[in-house]
């Protein structure tokens, strides 16, 4: 098993009904309409439609449909080694001696430029985020941490080609250090 499978669920899960339903509407729209675009938003809404007017003989077989699809699940999960084993299952651990990855350009540059911009606006007080109770309360997060990250990308955006390349050199060295060390 890779990394990349480790956080992946092991069984897929069932398909209800309706999503038989909308997947058959998918298709239908798909073989009439080949070169269109297809809206999302708007065939759902037409499969919803169609869906509440639908007599129950006319949707019994997407219910046999999703009856066999629960089957299949469930024959998977027992092969997995049942409900505990899906439930146990645990994403890789990070190493916590893995070296850190490389930081980019503007990462450098904000690390730099970040307490000027605390200095601009002493209102933005960055370090009252890690208090939960400040966060509730004031509703702080959203607008913060992102103030102060909304006005370094505009320093960025400004700042001259010379320091500009400063920094993509601090990130250039720092990629080819993390190369040499990473596995």
């Amino acid at each position: 098993m890779s990394m990349r499978d480790i956080g992946k669920p092991p069984v897929r899960g069932k398909t209800s009904p309706y999503g038989f339903f909308v997947k058959m509407c998918y298709e239908e729209h798909k073989k009439k309409y080949p070169n269109e675009n297809v809206q999302v938003t708007e065939i759902s809404k037409k499969c919803s439609e169609k869906w509440k007017t639908m007599s129950d003989d006319e949707k019994r077989r997407f219910y046999e449909l999703a009856q066999k699809d629960a089957e299949r699940y469930q024959a998977e999960v027992a092969a997995y080694g049942g409900e505990d084993a899906m439930r146990k299952r645990k994403r890789a651990k990070k190493d916590p001696n893995a070296p850190k990855r490389a930081l980019s350009a503007f990462f450098f540059f904000s690390q730099d430029r970040r307490p000027e911009v605390q200095q601009m606006h002493p209102e933005w007080k960055v370090g009252q985020v890690s208090n939960p109770l400040f966060v509730l309360k004031h509703n702080a997060l959203p607008t913060i941490a992102i103030q102060v990250a909304q006005e370094l990308g505009r320093m960025w955006k400004n700042v001259s080609m010379d320091e500009k390349d400063m920094y993509e050199r601090k990130a250039l060295a720092d990629k080819e250090r993390y190369a040499e060390v990473s596995p």
